[in-house]
Formats: C-alpha cells, structure tokens, sequence
C-alpha cells in the first residue's frame, strides 16, 4: 500500500496549516494564480488531497476540473466539499507511478508537492498521456534534506513517506520537461516560516 493511504486527511491538513508551516495557506494563495494564469476550460489536479484551492476555479472559466489522488477517502471529501461543482468536477482514483494510462486529457496539468512522491519519470509519463499544454508545479526546496518534513505534533503520520520521496531541484525539473517538449514559462518563489521555500514552474508545449 502506498503510504499516502494511510496519512488521515485531518493530520495532513493540520499539519500543513500550522503558523510554524503555512503551506496549506500558501498553496491556496499560489493555486488560485495557477487556476487564472492560462486560457484553458480544462484543468487536472495532480495530489488533490482534500481540494485546497479548488475554491478558486471559476464555473465560467472551466468545463471540467478533474481532481487525481491515491487515496479513496481524500477524493471522497473532495467531493462533498465541493458540491457546488459538481457538474464540472471528476474526482479519479490514479497510482501515477503504475497507470499513467488512467490519466484523462487536459489542457492544464496543476501539480502541487505531487512530484517528491512520484518520481520524474513516472510524472512525464502522466503528463505525456494528459496531452496538456500547459504544466504548472510547486516544488518544496528544503534547507536541511535531513527534515523534509517539518516539525510538527502531527510528524509521525508522515514517517512512511521516506520510503517513496524524492529530492527535488529546479535544474532537474526543467530538463525532465524539456526531454518531453515542454519549455520554461516562468518560475516564482514563496517562502515559508521554517526556512523551506516553495518554488513554482511553469512549462508550455513545444508543439
């Protein structure tokens, strides 16, 4: 079992808003930019969790919103807390790193704190078969790679994500695009209480 199946929404939540975090507050801010940037009706969530963000998606904007998790009782959430969209969101069941193919099409791939868990080459094979043009990611940079995760009453919820995290860097990112045909956009930055920062990508389609 993958272990984010096991992580109970309630610690992840509470943990990624605590002051000495803010990461759920800040991936809420940069998401809602993420949803408005590109002229897209479509738009795939990549480790939607528990919907942070999705607040921001525009009816007008968007046809179908389609939010992808490992977790069954995540999306199950999800899908209560947004009723209001209901017409426009699906909420899929996904393992990235053994079924791309599962993946639906979408203009817009939106992947936030999602890669460390996959890996690169499982994430291209899923951008690959969404056939998106556009691919906006947040990446964590982290000061200490000894704690990725940080300190928190809710930490030991987390200790089985050392089995399948992945280090990530801007470098490596952007060439693991490029070797799919997506160029840099733009990046951007925001940093966080505890000295870890997080870094947004954005790519485009070459063709």
């Amino acid at each position: 079992m993958n272990p984010w199946e096991e992580i109970r929404l309630s610690d992840y939540e509470n943990h990624m808003s605590l002051d000495s975090v803010k990461q759920l507050q800040a991936l809420n801010e940069m998401m809602k930019k993420q949803l408005e940037a590109y002229p897209v009706t479509t738009a795939m969530v990549l480790g939607v969790a528990g919907g942070n963000g999705l607040e921001h998606v525009d009816p007008k904007k968007y046809k179908k919103i389609y939010g992808i998790d490992i977790n069954e009782e995540y999306l199950a959430v999800v899908k209560e807390r947004f009723s209001n969209l209901k017409d426009i969101l699906e909420c899929c069941r996904v393992d990235l790193t053994c079924e791309p193919d599962k993946l639906p099409k979408s203009e817009l791939v939106i992947a936030n704190l999602f890669i460390e868990y996959v890996g690169y080459e499982a994430f291209k094979k899923g951008i690959q078969k969404s056939e998106a043009k556009y691919v906006s990611c947040i990446i964590q940079i982290n000061t200490d790679e000894e704690t990725w995760v940080s300190d928190s009453p809710y930490l030991h919820a987390f200790d089985g994500l050392d089995a399948v995290h992945h280090q990530m860097d801007e470098q490596s990112l952007t060439e693991s695009m490029g070797e799919i045909g997506y160029r840099p956009l733009k990046t951007d930055e925001y940093k966080l209480p505890n000295g870890k920062k997080l870094v947004l990508l954005d790519f485009k389609r070459i063709n």
